[in-house]
């Protein structure tokens, strides 16, 4: 299992609680942070965990724990630090590879998401998840998916071998979730399963600013459309949900979202893109 963390210790240890709860527990925690400080609090636990310090940037995290872990694991699972999985989320995991060779990568059934929404707490996670059983795998409902949510998700370790978290998403890395889990998927089937159900807080400490969160949605989308993940229409779907939302919601805004930070950053990414300049990187610029 991986999670890659930065500035908010105390997330990391109430995750590593979670986990020692699972039914099936992990072989191996990686804990990708950038500083001690990132884990400050969250070394007393009877789980195998190993902690990777390096640069930031959610895909560099990544990248780190993955060349760590690869070698050896049958099943790879994502994690944020802010997700709170159910009991059974790893069991169910196993159970669905195991039973569907054709499935390379899956993510959870999301009861509550946080990150568009005032953040979650964890008891109320907690609360949502007892409150929603997960169902049996067998009764399990597998629903086909083009991509994975980041804040949780698992691949079979041989589909993803050579694969890496593109670098040039930086920062955040907004969508670097969808172009990893895209890739994977042309080796075979990318599913969400019921039987994984979890709570995603949307934890607002350790964000990046609204300005240049702005600029990733705009940019980082035209650049995957270059890529090939994306296709035209999903390039621009993404860049004018982004700017409508941001630019009405930024006249009467949301106490958790700097929405006029967003619609800036959005400008400034479109200002580069009619330039010719479709650089992801810009984003650590601002």
């Amino acid at each position: 299992m991986i999670v890659a963390t930065k500035g908010r210790p105390q997330a990391v240890a109430q995750l590593l609680r979670l986990l020692e709860r699972q039914t099936l527990p992990p072989s191996l925690v990686l804990i990708s942070a950038t500083e001690g400080g990132d884990v400050e609090g969250s070394t007393d636990t009877v789980l195998p965990v190993e902690y990777l310090f390096g640069p930031p940037g959610s895909s560099r995290q990544r990248n780190r724990a993955l060349e760590r872990g690869r070698d050896g694991a049958d099943i790879i699972v994502f994690f944020d630090d802010d997700f709170a999985p159910g009991p059974t989320w790893l069991a169910h995991c196993a159970s669905v590879f195991e039973s569907q060779p054709e499935v390379v990568g899956m993510s959870g059934w999301v009861l509550r998401d946080g990150a568009p929404t005032p953040e979650i707490s964890w008891e109320e996670a907690q609360r949502l998840i007892e409150q929603s059983p997960a169902a049996a795998p067998a009764a399990a409902e597998l629903m086909e998916r083009n991509g994975l949510y980041g804040c949780n998700m698992a691949f079979r370790a041989a589909s993803i071998a050579d694969l890496s978290f593109d670098e040039r998403l930086v920062l955040y890395g907004w969508m670097e979730d969808k172009d990893f889990s895209r890739r994977a998927g042309r080796r075979g089937r990318l599913v969400r399963s019921t039987a994984l159900t979890g709570v995603h807080l949307g934890l607002k400490s350790g964000r990046v600013s609204g300005r240049r969160f702005g600029y990733s949605q705009i940019v980082n989308a035209w650049y995957l459309r270059q890529k090939g993940v994306l296709s035209a229409g999903e390039a621009w779907g993404n860049i004018t949900k982004a700017l409508l939302s941001n630019s009405v919601k930024s006249l009467w805004p949301e106490g958790h979202i700097d929405r006029l930070g967003r619609f800036q950053g959005n400008l400034i990414g479109v200002g580069n893109l009619l330039r010719g300049r479709c650089r992801p990187e810009t984003a650590a610029e601002l």
